[in-house]
């Protein structure tokens, strides 16, 4: 029994540590995406100097929303797609049958 505790146990903590470092992955990939939107967007505001180029900047404003919302939508089903695989991943773990030692077969005499 404790045996299989322990199987049990270590096979959570890989599970576990293998879906941590792709949430970590998918968050920083994102923290990634979207800094560099706000950055690009705050060289494009500083360069702003006269009407043309803030018209300009709307315009590209509403592209970036956009693109912005189909980039969020894409997150949130990896998202979703990540936690369900979590899920899935965690009970396989606890319905995993523990592998029983091989027993030795009958000795015959010679």
């Amino acid at each position: 029994m404790n045996t299989e505790l322990f199987e049990k146990a270590t096979r959570l903590n890989e599970t576990l540590f293998e879906q941590f470092g792709k949430a970590a992955e998918m968050q920083v990939n994102a923290f990634r995406r979207y800094a560099d939107v706000t950055m690009e967007q705050a060289k494009k505001v500083s360069e702003v100097r006269d009407l043309e180029s803030l018209k300009s900047l709307t315009g590209d404003q509403a592209e970036t929303l956009k693109s912005l919302s189909e980039q969020f939508t894409a997150d949130w089903k990896a998202w979703q797609d990540y936690f369900n695989e979590s899920r899935e991943q965690i009970q396989k773990v606890f319905e995993k049958a523990p592998e029983a030692p091989a027993k030795p077969g009958p000795k015959t005499a010679k």
